[in-house]
């Protein structure tokens, strides 16, 4: 493919770029500045850089799109656009010297905290005793803060602002939740599967951001009394019993 007749050039700037509207039919604008390089306008307004060239390989000009604007700077697309023609240059296409990157970026999108943490409860908590306790913590904590996040994403600072209104209300809950947290990074690790080598958790010691773990005390109630003074009397010889009743 190649321009159409009729396609303009200009000095591309920010000004121009923010005034492109629809049309009724698609358009382009090329670039004066790096040569091949422009902006497509599509009938619903959406507007992509593009780089019109003879990829390797290919006998035509072609275009591809180098990203969309706004999300794209003009400075990176012009940016990009160089380096592209600098591999054609080179006999090496684009494509495929982004294609590992990109499929990096697949798996770390598909890699979120609520998926890791999903075969966390199903291939490990699932199997133990006191498993349901972590997965609580877990899916009432942090699934709803972090879930969408990627799980190679989220930093220290992440975990600590889950961590500090659970530690305002609930100090002891709050350690079982970073020490919840800290089980699944651990894990996650030692799977090799999900992209990560370290754990956000080891740098948040719980004294620091919690305070220390003092023990609980609990007094039982009356009930909670008759029915353990109930158990000792029916317990056998030897008299340990006895001395719960004592």
């Amino acid at each position: 493919m190649v321009p159409r007749k009729g396609n303009m050039k200009r000095v591309l700037t920010d000004r121009l770029l923010k005034s492109l509207k629809a049309r009724p039919q698609r358009f382009e604008i090329m670039d004066s500045v790096v040569r091949g390089m422009g902006i497509r306008v599509s009938e619903r307004g959406v507007r992509p850089f593009i780089l019109i060239a003879r990829y390797p390989g290919s006998r035509n000009p072609t275009r591809r799109a180098l990203g969309e604007y706004p999300a794209m700077s003009l400075e990176k697309a012009r940016e990009k656009a160089g380096h592209w023609i600098g591999l054609i240059h080179r006999g090496i296409d684009p494509a495929a010297e982004e294609e590992p990157a990109r499929l990096s970026e697949q798996r770390k999108r598909a890699n979120t905290f609520a998926s890791v943490a999903e075969d966390f409860i199903l291939m490990k908590l699932s199997k133990e005793r006191r498993g349901k306790e972590v997965e609580r913590f877990l899916r009432r904590e942090f699934i709803p803060i972090l879930g969408a996040r990627a799980i190679s994403d989220i930093a220290p600072a992440d975990i600590r602002s889950v961590i500090l209104p659970i530690a305002a209300r609930a100090p002891y809950s709050a350690h079982y939740a970073l020490g919840s947290v800290k089980r699944l990074y651990n894990w996650a690790i030692g799977q090799h599967a999900y992209g990560i080598e370290a754990s956000p958790c080891d740098r948040l010691p719980p004294k620091d951001i919690i305070g220390k773990r003092e023990p609980r005390y609990r007094v039982l109630n009356d009930d909670e009394l008759f029915a353990c003074w109930r158990a000792a009397s029916r317990m056998p010889y030897p008299p340990t019993g006895r001395c719960c009743r004592c």
